[in-house]
């Protein structure tokens, strides 16, 4: 719901706030003041187009804000949740500069934004009639909502739109299949090719990391021999000093003591600790010593070994360590390929059944839009005669030969079509040339769709033109109905629409000085009557025309 507008210099608006509720709210003013602006004013900030001569003489800029409650439109909260634009809270503020050079700066939520996702955020917002610029209900995806909303089969619409996503997706896999397919006995044959190479190798898991390590202890051995047995000479078989008979002397001359001062049992105790953790490296080096083998074949034969892995995993463009994992991997496709056909079957055969279920369901679809389309059809051509357009037939065309095949949204294109006069075509809505005939047809379609209708902000321009009398006062009613579940806007130049408003404003054009100014203000009950009675005796306003306003506005259900 937009709760409030602000603008200044804009056009001949210096500045202008104005706050609104729920409900139809009407806008009236003299002929030539102007009435449409604040229309034009939301249709700038929602992003349409603008140019420089909309500024306000002898000023930079014009600006617009307006803010919406949200709190209750799912759709635009997400959308702006998934544009990060979210701040959290039940408003959205939009909010347009246009500067006297022609350039404009959009902004949601004080967030710049280009014009693309404003439009698309704006259409979740508020809808307006009267300006084919603007109007949702043009478009066959929003008329195909409107007629499946009313119809209520949201489950039907969704399996259909799953199923058709599940045909792509399993078409796509089916097509990469085949594809693979056709390439499958050369890829085969270059797989067992490289595979056989790889198993007469007989590689074994790690087996390049042993093999590197034996490699590097033999091609050191003679390295290895002598310094460790240096270190055991040190250690323990130097007959006139080693390691291991010094520290038994150093250890004998502290136990002689120990008894003397009690702290040197725990230099006893290291010196101990030294001596075994001396006896069991010695008894390792022995064992390491023996097990040293100083094979020149043995060593001939790792290096030709790894010489060969080097070989290989240079020609897979990998490193030896991957050669294992490398088989493994090549093994696991030539399988996939060896079993493609069965895949192949089984998922043509799976896409079959999905097939099926998909025009089951489409089936069913159309069954029941076809049944919701005539009543729909139904309730807007009557709504439609009560709307000074007599002859006029809608109908709701679903044509099936204009669809892809599976289209998620079902076996029919959907198309709003009118004829208003006897004798001519049916043709879509779109194509309904007068402004007020399109405006008026928009509000029966609104009202027939009114407990269905998602966008909470209507605005309806023109919707007047060419009636009087009595249907003037039951397109004011139908507003007013309208305002019971929407926010509605209504600018009219009859009072007997005027009169159904929840709400009133006018819009005055006032010049001084050789300058024009745009007031816009909302009126009080009193104001309203006032107002009301200037519409229906214009200039000349007596008594009796003051009373027939206030008849007129107290008279409304």
């Amino acid at each position: 719901m937009l709760m409030q507008i602000h603008v200044s210099n804009l056009i001949t608006i210096h500045e202008l706030n104005l706050e609104f509720s729920s409900g139809t709210t009407v806008l009236t003013g003299e002929t030539g003041t102007g009435k449409s602006i604040l229309i034009d004013a939301i249709e700038l900030a929602l992003g349409s187009r603008a140019s420089e001569h909309i500024v306000r003489p002898g000023q930079d800029k014009a600006d617009i804000s307006l803010c919406f409650d949200i709190s209750k439109l799912p759709e635009a909260i997400a959308w702006l949740r998934n544009f990060d634009l979210d701040q959290g809270t039940n408003e959205c503020i939009i909010r347009r500069t246009i500067s006297k050079d022609g350039r404009s700066r959009s902004y949601i939520n004080g967030m710049p934004t280009t014009l693309q996702p404003l439009r698309e955020l704006s259409e979740l917002l508020i809808d307006i009639h009267g300006q084919h610029e603007h109007q949702t209900l043009l478009k066959s995806e929003k008329q195909r909502e409107m007629l499946d909303n009313f119809a209520g089969h949201p489950a039907l619409t969704l399996k259909v739109a799953s199923l058709a996503e599940d045909f792509r997706a399993l078409s796509q896999e089916i097509m990469a299949l085949q594809k693979l397919t056709q390439e499958r006995n050369a890829r085969t044959e270059f797989l067992s090719f490289q595979l056989q190479e790889l198993e007469e190798l007989n590689i074994t898991p790690d087996e390049f990391q042993a093999l590197d390590l034996e490699h590097k202890q033999l091609a050191h051995a003679g390295e290895l021999l002598q310094n460790i047995n240096v270190a055991l000479n040190f250690l323990t078989e130097n007959e006139e000093k080693n390691s291991l008979g010094l520290l038994h002397q150093a250890l004998q001359a502290l136990e002689t003591i120990q008894h003397v001062d009690p702290k040197i049992s725990s230099w006893v105790e290291n010196l101990k600790t030294a001596v075994i953790q001396i006896s069991e490296t010695e008894s390792d080096l022995q064992h390491y010593l023996n097990s040293v083998d100083l094979d020149p074949e043995r060593l001939s034969w790792l290096e030709n070994r790894i010489s060969t892995l080097f070989d290989v995993a240079r020609k897979h463009k990998i490193s030896p360590n991957e050669l294992y994992e490398f088989q493994k991997k090549l093994s696991t496709e030539l399988k996939e390929l060896a079993n493609s056909d069965e895949r192949l079957n089984q998922l043509s055969s799976h896409l079959k059944k999905i097939e099926k279920q998909y025009h089951e369901t489409a089936k069913k679809l159309s069954e029941s839009r076809a049944k919701a389309s005539k009543k729909l059809a139904k309730e807007i051509t009557t709504t439609i005669h009560e709307l000074a357009l007599p002859h006029a037939e809608f109908k709701v065309s679903l044509d099936q030969d204009t669809i892809p095949d599976l289209s998620p949204h079902g076996l029919e294109k959907i198309a709003f079509e009118i004829t208003t006069n006897p004798g001519q075509p049916m043709q879509a809505l779109a194509k309904v040339a007068s402004g007020g005939e399109l405006s008026r047809i928009s509000l029966a379609i609104h009202i027939a769709t009114a407990e269905q209708h998602t966008i909470p902000t209507l605005i309806f321009d023109e919707v007047d033109v060419g009636i009087s009398g009595g249907v003037a006062e039951i397109v004011g009613k139908l507003l007013r109905y309208l305002g019971n579940t929407h926010q509605v806007f209504c600018i009219t130049h009859l009072p007997q629409v005027a009169a159904q408003g929840h709400h009133h404003v006018r819009v005055e054009k006032m010049t001084h000085d050789q300058i024009t100014q745009t007031h816009i203000q909302s009126l009080a009950h009193a104001e309203k009557i006032q107002e009301i009675a200037r519409m229906l005796g214009g200039v000349a306003i007596t008594q009796k025309t003051i009373e027939h306003a206030r008849e007129m506005v107290e008279n409304v259900e």
